[in-house]
């Protein structure tokens, strides 16, 4: 599954504008007073204005070659402040299931962003890291009304053709779906967003992705 196009809602969109491109080095396709257009590889990150009275914020990971991690955490490490992990009382996580590694830190408007490394993607590159290197978007998270979760979830896998990860088993409060390329991590309000203790809201989205060779929009 590859994620070509992601919509979020922002109330921060030119503290957002500064933060993808001077502080993160990411291209600016385009802008307006409104909007924010930022390429991150194969993906269009898209910030719209948002009528919510309430901030909106997700979570949102960037695949990086495989073989980057600890220079990415160098890279980013005096641009952001990188989010400590207890479980691996490091600032990398060492998802072993997933043959993965990531570190974590807040956008300015307090998105919940990560960078992975994917083995399994063989993307190994040899020169120094840099925000040039981002491949695409490569999950998003998604956040259902809790007393519908399970229901929620089954038909938005029935009606976009969707598989569980083959390297996540689906847990009652944690469901990923797609592939290493690209993935929802879907949730019930008020779970926390890993490895932070915000609760996880509902905020508007807009997914454009491409699955079994066909394209589809997912707006929530």
């Amino acid at each position: 599954m590859l994620i070509r196009e992601l919509i979020l809602q922002t109330k921060h969109i030119d503290e957002l504008y500064a933060f993808y491109k001077n502080v993160l080095q990411f291209e600016i396709i385009k802008t307006s007073s409104k909007t924010a257009l930022i390429k991150a590889g194969k993906t269009r990150l898209i910030f719209e204005e948002a009528s919510n009275p309430e901030s909106p914020f997700y979570h949102v990971a960037f695949n990086i070659p495989s073989n980057k991690i600890e220079e990415a955490f160098e890279w980013l490490k005096d641009k952001v402040q990188i989010l400590w992990i207890e479980e691996y009382k490091s600032y990398i996580a060492e998802f072993t299931n997933w043959n993965a590694r990531s570190v974590y830190f807040l956008d300015v408007a307090g998105t919940i962003i990560e960078f992975i490394a994917r083995s399994d993607l063989h993307d190994a590159v040899e020169e120094p890291f840099s925000s040039a290197h981002i491949r695409n978007v490569s999950e998003t998270g998604i956040v259902f009304e809790a007393e519908r979760f399970d229901e929620s979830v089954d038909t938005l896998m029935q009606q976009y053709q969707l598989g569980y990860f083959s390297k996540q088993p689906p847990l009652k409060h944690f469901r990923a779906i797609g592939n290493d390329e690209g993935l929802f991590i879907i949730v019930p309000e008020q779970r926390n967003w890993y490895p932070t203790n915000i609760p996880c809201k509902i905020f508007p989205l807009s997914i454009v992705f491409e699955n079994n060779e066909h394209s589809y929009r997912l707006q929530l």
